[in-house]
């Protein structure tokens, strides 16, 4: 029973925690690619510098990723929302994804792993996987992975702050077809002098 004034999420429960920054995730092994919407992907630790992703057991992108150890993990701004939609709806199994959405792919990583070129992503992060957890949920691996390096566009970050919010609308997904931006920056007013 919810506390009075709120009310039960049900099976929703996760959108309680919505919107958040939503990624595509590319891999490739055997000359296959393939790429995936996610957006349960977050830091994990500073030192070693980590990342953590939650990835669908079944997806042909995870797949990928546990056959080659290396995945991109793209930023895109908001403008995308389209084809980040259709990364997430459409199985990379069944069709190329590549083709049916359009989308470019280049290997002028460290790693060597693919990232996008088209849709043009706003920041990249190479990645390579440390561990990869199988018994903590049936639905999911949980991904750890060692940030081999990361870089964005460089008229839409400082490295005082990060992301200038006011000019880079990252892409946010707050449920099914719904999907959101960045609101503004808010600062935190220093204590007394």
């Amino acid at each position: 029973m919810a506390p009075r004034g709120y009310i039960d999420t049900g099976e929703k429960w996760y959108y309680v925690l919505h919107p958040r920054p939503v990624y595509i995730v590319l891999a490739e092994h055997a000359g296959r690619v393939n790429f995936m919407a996610a957006s349960w992907v977050m830091p994990f630790s500073e030192e070693p510098p980590r990342i953590v992703a939650a990835l669908e057991k079944e997806a042909y992108t995870t797949e990928l990723i546990k056959a080659s150890g290396i995945f991109t993990v793209n930023v895109l701004g908001v403008e995308n929302v389209d084809f980040i939609y259709g990364a997430g709806t459409t199985s990379g199994r069944r069709v190329n994804k590549l083709s049916v959405l359009g989308a470019e792919v280049s290997r002028d990583t460290v790693t060597g792993a693919p990232r996008l070129s088209r849709p043009r992503p706003i920041g990249i992060v190479e990645a390579k996987v440390h561990r990869l957890l199988d018994d903590l949920a049936e639905d999911v691996y949980l991904v750890v992975a060692d940030v081999v390096t990361a870089y964005v566009d460089e008229s839409l970050f400082n490295t005082h702050y990060g992301w200038e919010i006011r000019r880079a609308r990252i892409a946010m997904h707050s449920a099914g077809r719904a999907f959101t931006t960045n609101n503004g920056l808010y600062v935190v007013k220093k204590r007394g002098s």
